[in-house]
Order: structure tokens, then sequence, then C-alpha cells
């Protein structure tokens, strides 16, 4: 620290307590608003809400409204969790409004707000000061995300934090991991929602899996507050979140393709080559490209060895229609069938046996074996990708193998990077605050306690051996219980504590042993660990979440007397779902017979509440919780976690670590030290060393581990973020491809047209008090239709906008603009590929001989135009020139006229009717939805396929990427270039795909239904309007497309694997009642096999 901060210190404080200085005059305007909140009835207060959000409207901001909403949040805790109690300080001894927020309380809602990580003693409640920076970010209307570290944490923290936001009429939810797709859309739709980090990664990458933008459940990524952030941040950010899945039902169509691709007959293409050089000339050859594909005309396809290519001749794609029964091997329901043969023939052409390839016979018979090129060892376990390894096996008659795949991955650091604000709150975090403030660009301040923190931390003991260190803690144990005491030990493993656990039945003592397992369980022993006498040994994670109440909880003796009663949430149902299984009880019904419990419960708890009260004085007497520490963690926080287990709220406890030079962290870094010390100071056997001196010793070991692992989880960070940069530019690209615009983009629309629909009805109508709920004049539809008409060019009709509410008119004018914005940029984004298939072929085969156009290969040019356009190219009528950047764009531009001119006639020609007419719009416009639909699909299917193999191209890359340190290289610089290589292969890859399979496919169209008058909750208008992309006027989804849609729907509904924690492998599993049934009918799930289905698991 240099001289200058420390003369700052002297004078202004530390920056921790500057920043708690700042907060207290907003503070003391809180509480001093009481008076004026009590005067509000709940419908009063409910109507503030509505109050600050047309505020915000207006133009004031969040800050601006903080000391009043605090205020209201304030009262309703008050009013919904306190009873409207007043209760005496013990401290003060003044009167206060009982579980109304405490000043630091506030305080810490004011730092969540800002965007920083609060540190808050265990006890003071850091579920409670959420609420406050949840309601006041959620006026914004752009949801709210909270996140615990489990299922259980984020249902019971809901469902009592949704008591005081209902109050203020705003909604809460929960994201469980046995939702459907339906009831999480509903939940993310809420003001509030909680969920676990992995549930919320897991729709995240889901989301951009989706099809269909109505089934995409997340709003945008707007404002997260994680409970126990260090945990979620730092423990588990090491470890990525994985979407893997694995094709089904293709293994006989590879064993096709291979039969088709034995039969025909293929040329190499360079060999073809210096063949026709020698005939007509090498100049002639590159001239004249009709030279080549003539000669090719007698094959069926050129095999490229360099570029490990084997590509169907249309003589080839005639053979391969007749020998599978079709007419056009491009066509939407055959779309796989290029891909297969593809593979087929490289399988039978390019890849040789003994080779690139062995047959090893495994435990599981014959199988291929991949063969090192350099090495020549066989490479057990890795298998080629996109297929190719399948299509060898049929080549060799083996039958094909899926293959597990990833199909989408982040890691947490970069999700929770995604939104535009973050808090986080958590009981031990400035040990970490500079890796909070590098990778995550969050500052921490630590919250001063409600009462004064009279825990007695003692030094560290330190045993030479782990039996001496065990036996010493059942002795301390022994001893502390006979006090009466109540003792919670924490232990490192579950090995530990079983032991530890053995170690206590010999002497006769009664205790509870818990792991993290069962955190329902879990929460209930901890919640009992204050009682008199008692002994808990928990792990870790133990308890995360709950306090320990001195004295115990009396609604855990309440539960337990409901129990022996046969009371439960389930015999409070009504009768017709007593006994139903649990996913046919509607969620609304279960709630309502939850809440009742609950209000029984509490009722029931009132009567074990003195005795509780009478414990916790006398266990405060006797010096309240003692707690053990088994061995020190490697990471000082969780040290940290357990000693604050006691001294909550002003009571007293002590903590103390009993350690050994045998335990891991010791024998690592600090072993051979303290073995010195102690042996020089002659200790004996079972004799402890006790000092500060040695605790210190520990504490710098521990920073020495702590400072290994933040490398090892930037190192992950950096390599993630070749990923990142790509991930979040493909899927911002696919968003714009599924709905025309990002969830921000809209909701920034819908805010713009609200502002317009709310000036013309306050204009019009003259309306003094306008709400969302307000109805208005045919007038205002009249206007309104005008200028949607005029502002955004789209046809929505005054019919469609009578007899309904502001709200709904936002809604629909809305989306309606979102229709026309989607079908532009579907438009454009055809255009630019286009264009980069163009300028990809120029530069290719051009641009290294620029000035030089005798060596311009404008013959492989014409072929890759007419790979792309269907279209044969006549290079003579280019334009002539000597070179030169002028020449070249002169060149580039032709060809961009030449192939705009094509789309524009392939696209009047798909959008017109059985008479060849363009179709139109009810208002006499061109109608070009069919197009649009075909090339959202298209762009859609090919960016989901190129990334999924781009996925396993990094991968690839990343296992052997190492080796460049040799070469003296640093690896991951090396990774990131040929990252963005691959990259840029792949969208070259999409563009040639998505143009070449939109100049090539063909479509059958059904003739479209009358329009309806009318317009359901999910249209956009009750006409179709421009570049509208629903289905009213578009093609039929072909077979092909169906089945894309379910295998992908398949994918999109994987969810976390039990086994992994942390990979969502595809399995098979039931779909959702609004899903897709299985058996690919096409219908809804719950009108095809879902009663079926129920039957035969209950049966």
């Amino acid at each position: 620290m240099g001289v200058v901060d420390t003369v700052l210190r002297f004078f202004v404080g530390t920056r921790n307590e500057r920043v708690i200085r700042s907060l207290h005059a907003d503070t003391e305007k809180i509480i001093e608003r009481f008076p004026e909140t009590n005067k509000l009835n709940d419908e009063e207060l409910k109507a503030k809400t509505a109050e600050f959000k047309q505020r915000l409207r207006e133009g004031e901001t969040l800050d601006g409204l903080l000391v009043e909403a605090f205020a209201c949040v304030r009262e309703a805790s008050w009013r919904m969790l306190g009873g409207r109690r007043i209760v005496k300080d013990p401290i003060t001894e003044e009167d206060i409004p009982y579980k109304a927020h405490f000043p630091v309380q506030l305080m810490g809602g004011m730092i969540l707000h800002k965007g920083m990580i609060a540190e808050m003693v265990t006890g003071e409640g850091k579920t409670f000061v959420a609420t406050l920076a949840m309601y006041l970010n959620a006026l914004e209307g752009r949801g709210v995300h909270v996140v615990t570290v489990n299922d259980y944490l984020a249902r019971r923290d809901a469902e009592e934090q949704g008591r005081v936001l209902g109050l203020l009429g705003m909604s809460v939810g929960w994201i469980q991991s046995d939702m459907d797709n339906e009831e999480r859309r509903a939940m993310y739709g809420r003001d509030v929602t909680y969920g676990t980090n992995n549930e919320f990664g897991f729709d995240y990458l889901r989301d951009n899996m989706k099809i269909d933008p109505r089934q995409q459940c997340q709003r945008d990524l707007h404002y997260a507050i994680i409970d126990e952030v260090d945990s979620i941040l730092i423990d588990e950010a090491r470890t990525p979140l994985i979407i893997s899945g694995s094709p089904e039902g293709t293994a006989d169509l590879y064993a096709k393709a291979d039969e088709i691709a034995k039969t025909l007959k293929g040329v190499d293409a360079e060999e073809l080559k210096d063949k026709l050089a020698d005939k007509h000339g090498k100049n002639m050859l590159l001239q004249d490209r009709s030279i080549y594909l003539n000669a090719l005309a007698d094959y069926d396809f050129e095999k490229k060895e360099k570029e490990s290519q084997a590509l169907l001749t249309e003589t080839g794609v005639k053979k391969v229609e007749k020998a599978l029964g079709i007419k056009n091997l491009y066509d939407g329901a055959h779309m796989q069938w290029p891909h297969l043969m593809e593979q087929a023939l490289r399988a039978n052409h390019l890849f040789h046996l003994d080779k690139e390839y062995v047959i090893h016979e495994g435990d599981n018979g014959p199988e291929i074996v991949i063969v090192d090129e350099f090495t020549g060892r066989m490479q057990h376990g890795r298998r080629w990708s996109d297929g190719l390894h399948q299509a060898v096996e049929a080549k060799h008659g083996l039958k094909p193998r899926a293959e597990s795949f990833t199909l989408a991955t982040i890691t947490l650091q970069n999700y929770f990077k995604l939104y535009n604000k973050l808090g986080g709150m958590t009981g031990t975090a400035m040990t970490e605050a500079a890796e909070f403030a590098k990778i995550y660009k969050l500052d921490v301040a630590a919250m001063p306690t409600n009462r004064p923190l009279v825990r007695e931390d003692r030094n560290d003991l330190i045993y030479g051996t782990g039996d001496e260190k065990w036996e010493a803690i059942a002795d301390e144990i022994e001893k502390i219980h006979e006090q009466g005491r109540p003792i919670l030990v924490g232990t490192t493993s579950v090995e530990n504590s079983e032991h530890l656990g053995r170690l206590l039945e010999v002497r006769g003592l009664k205790h509870s042993v818990l792991n993290a397992k069962y955190h329902e369980r879990e929460a209930d022993i901890v919640a009992q660990a204050g009682r008199k006498g008692n002994i808990t040994v928990a792990t870790n994670m133990a308890g995360r979440g709950t306090d320990i109440l001195l004295g115990g909880n009396p609604k855990h003796s309440a539960l337990q007397e409901l129990k022996k009663e046969g009371i439960s949430v389930d015999s409070l149902l009504p009768d017709e779902f007593k006994d139903a299984p649990g996913w046919n009880v509607p969620r609304d019904v279960r709630l309502k017979a939850e809440v009742e419990f609950d209000e029984l419960l509490t009722e029931r708890a009132k009567k074990y509440a003195p005795e509780c009260d009478a414990e916790h004085e006398e266990i405060i007497k006797l010096g309240g919780l003692c707690v053990i520490g088994t061995e020190r963690h490697e990471s000082r926080r969780i040290d940290n976690q357990l000693r604050g287990r006691c001294g909550r709220q002003g009571d007293p406890g002590s903590s103390q670590f009993f350690l050994s030079l045998e335990d891991e962290l010791m024998r690592l870094f600090a072993g051979p030290r303290i073995k010195g010390l102690m042996q020089s100071l002659g200790l004996k056997d079972g004799q402890p060393i006790q000092a500060k001196m040695v605790s210190n010793s520990v504490e710098r070991a521990q920073k020495k581990v702590e400072q290994r692992n933040f490398d090892i989880r930037k190192n992950l960070i950096e390599y993630d973020d070749v990923n990142n940069g790509q991930r979040k530019s493909v899927y911002r690209m696919r968003q714009v491809f599924l709905a025309g615009m990002s969830r921000g983009d809209y909701f920034e629309l819908e805010g713009n047209v609200r502002k317009h629909v709310r000036a013309t009805i306050t204009e019009i109508d003259k309306v003094e008090k306008l709400t969302d709920k307000t109805r208005f004049s045919a007038r205002v539809a009249k206007e309104l239709s005008h200028w949607a008409d005029k502002e955004h060019d789209i046809e929505i009709s005054e019919d469609a906008l009578r007899d309904i509410t502001t709200e709904e008119a936002v809604f629909r004018l809305a989306q309606t603009v979102r229709s026309r914005v989607h079908g532009e940029k579907l438009r454009q984004s055809v255009v630019d590929r286009i264009e980069n298939v163009i300028q990809a072929s120029l530069e290719k085969h051009l641009l290294k001989n620029i000035d030089r156009t005798e060596l311009w290969d404008l013959g492989s040019v014409a072929v890759d135009y007419h790979k792309a356009f269907n279209e044969e190219l006549d290079v003579d009528g280019l334009p002539k020139g000597e070179g030169g950047p002028e020449h070249f764009n002169a060149v580039k531009n032709e060809l961009i006229d030449r192939a705009t001119k094509l789309y524009e006639e392939r696209e009047r020609r798909i959008c017109s009717d059985q008479d060849g007419e363009l179709m139109k719009t009810p208002g006499g416009k061109p109608n070009y939805g069919r197009m649009r639909q075909l090339e959202r699909y298209l762009l859609l299917q090919s960016i989901d396929e190129h990334w999924k193999q781009h996925l396993r191209n990094l991968d690839v890359i990343k296992g052997s990427i190492h080796w460049e340190s040799y070469a003296q290289k640093d690896p991951k610089d090396a990774y990131k270039k040929k990252g963005h290589e691959v990259f840029e292969v792949m969208l070259d890859e999409v563009d040639m795909e998505v143009i070449s399979t939109l100049f090539r496919i063909e479509v059958k169209f059904e003739k479209p239904p009358e329009p309806q008058r009318a317009m359901d909750a999910g249209a956009t208008a009750n006409k179709p309007a421009i570049g509208s992309t629903s289905t009213s006027g578009m093609p039929a989804p072909t077979q092909a497309q169906a089945e894309t849609r379910r295998q992908m729907d398949q994918a999109s509904r994987a969810a976390p694997s039990a086994n992994t924690g942390y990979r969502a492998k595809e399995k098979r599993k039931l779909p959702g009642p609004n899903d897709p049934c299985h058996c690919g009918s096409g219908k809804k799930y719950k009108k095809c096999h879902m009663a079926e289905d129920k039957a035969k698991a209950t049966g």
C-alpha cells in the first residue's frame, strides 16, 4: 500500500467505509417514510407500483425512485411477514416494526441495485435484502432473475418473498428442474423469477436451439441477483454447461448411401484436368470451363484428395435419384441425402483400410479405429465427426453407432456476463474481491452487522497425526456437550463425517450426520442444530441458506406434530387429486394446498415459540453455538462460511479449527515448516501447537491454493472467450433469422409503440387516468391503423384494433411491426449471403493474381456460380479490363447484379399462385410470405447444423493445441487464431449451403386459407402483413421440416443428467402437453399419445 493510500485511509477511511457512508442519507430517508407508507391501505400500496412504472415511462430513473420504492417494500414486508407487529429492539430499547428491513439491510439492497456484491454475515437476512433490489429493477418490466444454489431454495424463497411482492402487485415465479417448456415460459413471464444457475444457463442454450420464437422461454437477460455468489461464480465456474445429443434412426440411411456409392463411377479432378490440359492446352482450359464440365458429365462424381471432397456431378445426382426412387435429391423432404452421399463417397474413395483406419476386434465385436497419421498408433476412443465414422462403418458392413456430440455449451462465467446488470450477495466475498473485479467487473462491499459481532474465533490447534486430531475433536465435543451448548462440526468430505460419526457413537454421543444430497432434509436438521445439547456433523455445503436458530425453530416442532397427525400438503388437496400422481395435479391446485398447509403450520408453531425462546436465552448464557472445523479447506471462504454459522444477530458463539500435519493442505503447503517448529518446541505425541503465527502460516498456504485455482479459472475463460464471441455472433444472427430482432430490441420497439398508443388515446379520447386496461374509441383505432401504414408500412385493419385494451393494442401493433421487420431482415440476410458467396469465390480464384488477368481462374468462378445459383455463367460476358481493384470490383458487381436478378425471379415464382400471378395482401400489396418462410427455415437449419459441427471442430483443436508450445508459440494465441479461421470457414459454408439449396429446392404450396376476421392472442394481425412469416399463405411444412423440428425439439428439451451434473444429455422423455407428439403425427401430445403413455406409466 502506497503512502497516498495510507494517508487517505487515515483521513477518509477505507474504500469500503466510504461506500457505506454514502448510503446513510438514503437509508434515513427510507426509514423516515414509514409513517407515510403506513397510512396507505393495501390497494393504495399496490397502486404505487403502477405509479412508479408511469414515472419511469415519463423519464424518471430508478435511482430517483429508490427511496420511495424501498419504503414500499419495507412496508409490504412488515405487513406480510411481520404481521404488522411492533416489537422492542433489545439493544436500543426502541419500538421497531417486526420484519421490516433494518438499516443495514436497506444498504444491502442499494448495493445490489448498484450492480455490486454485498458481503453480509450469516443471519443478516440476505434473502430479505434481495427483495428490495428485485422490486425496484422489476419496475422496468424486463424481468429480474434471482439465482439460488438449489431447486428447494428457489421455491422456498420465491414463495416467501412472493407474498411481499404480491402485495405490491408484482408476480413471482420459480423454475424447477421437472417443469416443461410451457410452465417455464409462464414463469419467465413473471416480474421476478427464481431458479438455479444450471436451469437459467440451460434454458438460455435451449432457447437458442428453438425453431419457433413462441417456444422461447427467457426474456432479455436484464438483471440478475445471485445468492451465494461466490459459490456460483467461483466454485462452479470451472465446469461448463453442455447440452449434448445423438442422431437417431440414421443407421439404415448410411447403409443405403453406401450401397448406392459403390455403384457410382468417379474421377480424380486433378487427373482429369491434367488429361484435358494435354489435349486442349492449359490456358484454354482456364478460359473455357465448359471443356471440363463436358468431360465431367461422363462421371458420377469428382474426387478431390487435397480437399478431402467427393462431389456428385449432375449425372451422379440423376443416378442417385433413380436409386432412391425420388424426383429431386434437393427437395425439402430429402435434404439429408446429399450429405449422406458425400460422406459415403468419401468413406469409399478417400479413406483406406490399414492406412487412415483399421478394423479392430473390440469387447463388443469389430470396430473402426482411427490410425494417427504421425505415429501410426491406433487412437482408441476417437471417432470422426459429421457422420464420416458411421459411413466408414457402413462401408464394411458394421452397424453404424450413434455418436454423442455437443449441441450447445457455455461457461457460467460467460453466461452471467450476458446480463445487462448483475448483483450478488454472500457471507464470504472479500477474499475473492480481486477475481470478481477482474473477471466480472463486480465490486464488493462488506456490509456492517445489524448488531455487534461477539463471536470468538480461536487460533487453530495443530496435531502431529490425523488420529491425534480426531481423538482431540471427539474429546472437545464431549466436553462442550456436557455444558449443554449446541455444536456444529464441519468436515471437508462425507468420508470424514462418517469417521467422526463412528467415534461419537463409541462415546455414546447422539448426533446427526449430514451431507449435501438431500437439501430439504438437510435444511430441517440444520434448523434444529441450535437446540440445547444438539450435535450436528455437516459437510461444507450443509445447511447453506438456512439459519441456525439458538433454541431451535418452532416451525420444525410444529411440522413433526402435523406429520404424526397425517396432515400434509397432499392431504389438503381436493378429493379428486388426493390419489393422483404428482404430474397430474394442476400447479395452482397444489399451490393453494401449500398455502393452506403453511398457514396451519404457522398457527401450530405459536405454541412451541415460548419453549424455543426460553431455550434461546439459556443457550446464550452458556456461550452460544460452538463451531468446530476438522480441517482447513483449500479456500478461506469455505472456512469463513463455517465460522459464520454462529454469532448471528449479536448472539454469542465460538469457532475452533483442529488440524494435523497429515491434512492435505498442510502436507502440500505448510507441513515441513510447522513440523520443524513442533520438533524444536519439543512437543510430545498428542500435544498440539496453538499460535497466531501458525494460523497465519496456514492462511498463506490457502492463498497459494486460491491463486492456483484462480489461474485455472482464468485460463478456462480465456479459452472460452473464443467460443463466447462466436457464440454471441451466431446466436444474434440466429435470433434475427428466427424472429427478426433480439428480445431486447423488441422490448425497445414495444416501448416506442406504447408511447405512441398512449399519446394517441390521450389526445383523441381525452382520457385523464390512462392504464393498460383502458379501452379506446373507434377514432383511435382508425388513427392507429393509419399510423401503422404511414410510419411502418404495415397493414392492420381498424377492426383488429377495436374493442381491445391499450395493452392489447400495443402488443398487436408491436408484433405486426416485428413481423414486417423480420421479413425485411430475412430477405436482406439472403441478399448478403449472395454477395458473400460471390466475394468468397472471387477472392479465392482472382484476388491473388488481381493485376494479371491472364491468370484469373474464371472457369472456377463459373463452377462456383453454377454451384450456388444453379445457372451457367458465360464468363465472356463479364466486364473486360487489365486487372486491378477497379476491374475486380466491376466483375464482382456484375455477378452480384446477375445473381440478384435470379433471386428476384425465383422469389416471384415461389410467391405466385397456380396461375403464375404474384400473390397479394388484402390491401393489394405483394405478399412474399412464402419466400420468407422458406428462407427462414433454410437459414436456421444451416446455421444450427454448422454450429454444432463447429463446436466439435473447436473441441478437436483445443485437444491438440498444447503441441504449439513445443514450437515456442502461446497455445492460447494459436487457439484464438485457429478458432477464428475455422469460424470464417463455417460462415462461408453456411452461405454456400443456403444459397445453393434456395436456388434448387422445389416447394409445393397449398391453397392459402381465407383470412380470418378475428385474431387470436398469438397472432400479429387479422390480415397477413408484408413479409409476414405466419403460416397463412405460406408453404406447408415438408416432411423433412417436421422431422427436423421433432429432432431439434428433443434436443432442446434435454435436461441436465443426474449422473453428470453439468452435461445435459439428450434422452427420450415425455413431451410437454402442448409439444408435438413423439410419434411424428404433428398433433399436440395431449391430443395424441399423452393419455396412453400416462396409463402405461401408472399401470
